[in-house]
């Protein structure tokens, strides 16, 4: 997809959606540095400190609102190749529900894949898989303990 036809897309965003893609292209390398870092729990520490701790609030969104969310992270993802991949884009979501007081749930698995061992990172929500395929869960056997990013 050509910048043309990226910038048409962009504009053809809601006002909130604008807003949470332009948020999530700002955290999404910031995450990165954060990973590259301090790794992955001190990284959710981190990130578990500056947003609300959604068992002590009620979520303030609606769950079509959360899966706009959801695509706006994906979107900006695609368009932050440099600072993207599916742990870092995952981290990003969980902190942008975890700041409208909504918990999800990290999940990374694992395949064997021609030959070749492979990972991948997700977000479920309710049992919803958030910013992936919904079947993703059926592609890696996820670890058996659920790493909360909350």
């Amino acid at each position: 997809m050509g910048w043309r036809q990226k910038w048409q897309t962009v504009q053809r965003l809601s006002r909130q959606d604008w807003g949470w893609f332009l948020g999530a292209m700002m955290l999404l390398p910031v995450v990165a540095l954060l990973m590259q870092g301090l790794g992955l729990r001190r990284t959710q520490q981190c990130l578990r400190c500056c947003a609300p701790d959604p068992q002590r609030c009620e979520p303030r969104l609606s769950p079509r609102q959360i899966k706009r969310l959801a695509a706006m992270v994906t979107l900006a993802d695609r368009y932050s190749r440099i600072w993207s991949n599916c742990l870092r884009r995952s981290l990003t979501l969980a902190y942008g529900l975890r700041w409208y007081g909504v918990a999800a749930d990290l999940r990374i698995g694992m395949r064997r894949h021609q030959g070749q061992m492979e990972s991948h990172a997700w977000l479920e929500w309710q049992g919803q898989v958030l910013g992936d395929r919904a079947d993703i869960g059926q592609d890696y056997r996820a670890f058996a303990q659920t790493i909360h990013p909350d």
